[in-house]
């Protein structure tokens, strides 16, 4: 809890909203009163009322307006009309900005509870004991980022079918909106057509074996054929050279010639043009100045987008996540990968749900295709399962979905690759999906499904909007079907019977 003599650093308004948010929302009760008290508000009435909920909660009850109403009737009779007009405000404050307060307490918490652990800690060095002192403030530093005040996902479910059927309904007439596709068919057809919200999906690769491109692929793929809001988080490599790359997927260009500046005016009025509406649809960050960035890091990047840009992203992808450090203070290399790969997991489902996309890296392969065992082999050619990730299996086995890029010495003078979906939690997966792969151009495109290029968008959508149609007439055929086998009339697209 904050100490009890610091005030907020707000106004009387934004008090009585956060008052009235704890009588409406129980679950933010909850965690305001581990954090604040009485003192911290400026009005004696709303220092009354916090009081109030504060005795409820220890009789294990929740305040409520109704609560605070019959409690005013038992104060003082002196005190009764300014109690009773605060109540009366607190009952006609309407809030609109939940979300912003919710983060701006959280803020405010966050800094207090920083402000707190720093002068223990320079007590604590002054005093000579320097270990206790860094040990402490990194404890305490991991408890502020845990501080947060989001709505809980919670639902009651046997008396919400109808809100279910409402949800399931929308976004099945809206799939586009619900899922990150690939770009690559057969792998989206695994994925029941992309990525969803709250999933996390982790590419396994030899070292040098293309990780960082097909995430680049994946990033880019988002922004241009699906228009889905992406955050790029770059571990390794530079920000201008990423850049780079994803334009060169954008200009249909070799990567060479957009390194070097050769475009010619058309292309370059030609990239102003698309770039203008996908306006704010694209964030590269770069987290390279250092070893030691974890999800907190990244969360903070959310946190900031969001309050200064108004900006949420619907995708993230992350090259890659074993560079991640765990927020704890652990010993080994395979305990930092391991919580760091399940931090990201946690992130997903943050907020309303994140699809985020990673990478790993796999062991080196054996020496010889005489070593790989008979399960490892699809086609006669040795595939990267997840148990042959590098350290350790823990650290993925959180995913939602397990990938892997496998390309040989001919494949790869081809200009092919396979991917191999291992693992996914809604679909059948054990499936290998052979892919063009043009590093050049940064073009990854299923060899069976050459419509499904992501330099051709219009023909996705095309072929998308096609299939829904021929979803919904399957539908209505099953309909008057099942009105012939009923013996009822059944009914026309117009409304008559036939």
């Amino acid at each position: 809890m904050l100490q009890p003599g610091e005030a907020f650093r707000f106004d009387a308004e934004f008090q009585r909203k956060v008052v009235k948010l704890c009588l409406i929302d129980d679950a933010f009760q909850t965690q305001a009163l581990k954090h604040l008290n009485a003192a911290h508000f400026e009005s004696e009435s709303l220092q009354w009322v916090w009081r109030t909920i504060q005795r409820q909660r220890e009789e294990k009850r929740s305040a409520t307006m109704l609560v605070i109403r019959d409690q005013v009737r038992d104060a003082p009779e002196l005190n009764r009309p300014r109690l009773a007009a605060m109540v009366q405000q607190l009952e006609l404050e309407v809030i609109r900005e939940e979300s912003y307060i919710r983060a701006r307490l959280a803020e405010f918490v966050q800094r207090a509870v920083f402000v707190a652990a720093f002068e223990d800690t320079k007590r604590l060095y002054n005093m000579g004991r320097h270990l206790e002192a860094i040990e402490h403030m990194q404890r305490e530093a991991a408890r502020a980022q845990q501080v947060r005040f989001d709505v809980p996902d919670r639902g009651w479910f046997f008396e919400t079918l109808d809100d279910r059927m409402r949800q399931r309904r929308y976004r099945a007439e809206h799939e586009l909106d619900f899922v990150y596709p690939t770009g690559i068919t057969g792998v989206d057809a695994i994925l029941n057509g992309g990525l969803s919200p709250g999933e996390l999906g982790i590419w396994i690769a030899d070292s040098k074996g293309g990780k960082s491109l097909f995430l680049v692929h994946l990033t880019a793929y988002s922004a241009q054929a699906s228009a889905h809001r992406t955050l790029m988080i770059l571990l390794e490599g530079s920000r201008r050279q990423t850049e780079d790359r994803i334009e060169t997927v954008f200009a249909h260009k070799a990567y060479a010639d957009v390194r070097k500046g050769e475009l010619s005016v058309s292309d370059v009025q030609t990239l102003h043009e698309e770039y203008l509406q996908r306006r704010r649809l694209l964030v590269i960050r770069a987290m390279t100045q250092g070893w030691q960035y974890s999800v907190a890091d990244i969360r903070a990047e959310l946190d900031d987008l969001k309050m200064s840009e108004g900006w949420i992203p619907e995708l993230i992808t992350c090259d890659y996540g074993d560079l991640l450090r765990s927020q704890a203070k652990n010993v080994t290399e395979e305990q930092h990968q391991r919580d760091a790969f399940g931090d990201l997991k946690v992130l997903s489902s943050q907020d309303r749900g994140y699809g985020i996309w990673s990478a790993s890296q796999g062991r080196r392969p054996p020496a010889s295709t005489k070593e790989f065992s008979k399960d490892s082999l699809r086609g006669g050619k040795h595939v990267i399962r997840a148990r042959d990730v590098a350290d350790s299996y823990n650290k993925v086995r959180r995913a939602d979905f397990i990938g892997s890029i496998n390309q040989t010495e001919e494949e790869r003078e081809q200009g092919e690759a396979r991917l191999f979906c291992e693992l996914y939690r809604d679909n059948q997966a054990g499936k290998v999906v052979r892919i063009k792969q043009d590093l050049n151009k940064m073009v990854f495109a299923d060899l069976l499904a050459a419509v499904n290029r992501p330099d051709s968008p219009d023909a996705i959508h095309a072929e998308q909007s096609a299939r829904r149609v021929e979803e919904q007439q399957a539908i209505q055929n099953l309909t008057v079907s099942a009105g012939v086998d009923r013996g009822v009339a059944p009914v026309k697209p117009d409304g008559r019977t036939y």
